[in-house]
């Protein structure tokens, strides 16, 4: 991993927000994190993030209002965004789709470490 990635995390969990980002830090991205919807949406006016890992459900503004903010913002339209939540129901995992995330991780059936390959994969493919 020649470049830097940035990563915009959205997560309210602490343990989990801080696990992410200490582990993701650790392995060469930069990231920021958010703890609602709200400081999602005002970090992304500050940070030039390549990837936003977004959970669904979060105080303030939930993840489908961020992601429909990104996605709607010309700016903000081609940042990969992968959806990160506890929630496996098919109708929001279609929902997110149809909004524009790239993909859909369930937190109990993944690691940092298989995160981090999901992200990776994303941000190479070519």
């Amino acid at each position: 991993m020649e470049q830097k990635y940035k990563i915009l995390l959205v997560e309210d969990e602490d343990i989990l927000r801080d696990r992410y980002t200490e582990y993701l830090n650790s392995q060469g991205f930069e990231v920021r994190a958010a703890a609602d919807g709200k400081e999602a949406v005002e970090l992304t006016k500050t940070f030039d993030y390549h990837l936003m890992l977004l959970d669904i459900r979060l105080p303030k503004i939930d993840g489908l209002e961020v992601l429909k903010f990104v996605k709607s913002d010309p700016s903000l339209a081609r940042k990969k965004v992968i959806l990160l939540t506890v929630l496996g129901r098919d109708s929001i995992i279609k929902e997110g789709f149809e909004l524009g995330a790239d993909a859909y991780l369930i937190k109990d059936q993944e690691t940092p470490e298989t995160i981090k390959e999901n992200i990776l994969k994303l941000l190479e493919a070519k």
